[in-house]
């Protein structure tokens, strides 16, 4: 059996009802991969594919020589509402998509019984 928290940390598939509700974050496809962050009662949690902020200006407003302007990379997470979900698509024990489960970690005290 599966459920929706053995994807968290992984990428999925997610096909879209409606990717207009995403053009002013600089979305525009039906479907894509993403890095799924979380989940809650609104909907799944997913990292920014590619989220850039282009920089055209010096720090006095002056407009950059073609060669100096630069992208910098923003790191950015959004939510795709469970309404507009057409099907999530999972890969187990896929290389680069299936990643170790957060709520699998060894993290906390172990005691090692020693006998002499």
């Amino acid at each position: 059996m599966f459920n929706s928290e053995q994807i968290i940390g992984d990428i999925v598939f997610i096909s879209l009802n409606d990717d207009q509700r995403y053009l002013d974050i600089g979305l525009n496809k039906s479907s894509g991969h993403f890095l799924i962050l979380g989940y809650d009662n609104i909907g799944v949690w997913v990292s920014h594919p590619g989220l850039y902020i282009s920089h055209l200006e010096d720090e006095n407003g002056k407009p950059l020589p073609e060669q100096k302007i630069y992208k910098e990379e923003i790191k950015a997470s959004f939510l795709i509402s469970w309404d507009n979900i057409k099907t999530i698509m999972h890969y187990p024990d896929r290389d680069g998509y299936d990643f170790p489960s957060e709520f699998k970690k060894n993290i906390g005290f172990k005691f090692i019984n020693s006998k002499k």
